[in-house]
């Protein structure tokens, strides 16, 4: 049996007819489907020691950017900002009270008003004259514990749970801080 033009464009079409449905369905069904995150992933080390003083160290914990400061023992004296009454976590805290007795610890690097990354600044500004976090898409300011003290962000950032082993800050362990708040 011999095949005509007509059939050969028919099984053609019809190949690619599939093959485009394929390609349509893979990331219907690759987005549906569980996450793949390792529990590598979901627990990250940093050694301590790289992260110099009034240093940030960028790095990332389910996907999302993960700030590990390291603040002086002496920079609770020299801030002195008025925290925003309504920011505290879902702890009913300020991140302040959560993080004041150590001084390496890990935020989520995201702005809680509209997800945009802020930047570090350890020299302060003009108007702030102590280190702080800035996002500057739309002006939110944050301290360095991460506790909102302007702009429009409704609550502090985000701080995973963490915890310090020897020389290394382990985030996605429960340790002095259990849970995201």
């Amino acid at each position: 049996m011999e095949a005509s033009r007509r059939d050969f464009l028919s099984i053609s079409l019809g190949g690619l007819g599939a093959l485009g449905a394929l390609g349509v369905l893979y990331p219907v069904l690759k987005t549906l489907a569980p996450s793949s995150a390792s529990s590598t992933e979901a627990r990250v080390e940093i050694d301590i020691s790289k992260v110099p003083e009034l240093g940030i160290r960028v790095t990332s914990w389910k996907g999302k950017p993960l700030f590990v400061l390291n603040l002086p023992k002496d920079l609770e004296e020299k801030y002195k900002y008025d925290v925003k009454k309504d920011s505290t976590n879902k702890t009913g805290k300020l991140n302040y009270d959560l993080l004041k007795e150590h001084r390496v610890f890990a935020l989520i690097g995201v702005c809680t008003h509209l997800g945009c990354i802020p930047l570090w600044k350890p020299e302060g500004s003009e108007s702030v004259k102590a280190p702080y976090l800035h996002c500057p898409c739309h002006g939110g300011l944050y301290t360095p514990w991460g506790d909102n003290i302007g702009g429009p962000p409704p609550r502090p950032l985000f701080v995973p749970p963490q915890k310090v082993d020897g020389g290394k800050l382990i985030v996605g362990e429960a340790g002095f801080v259990e849970d995201t708040v």
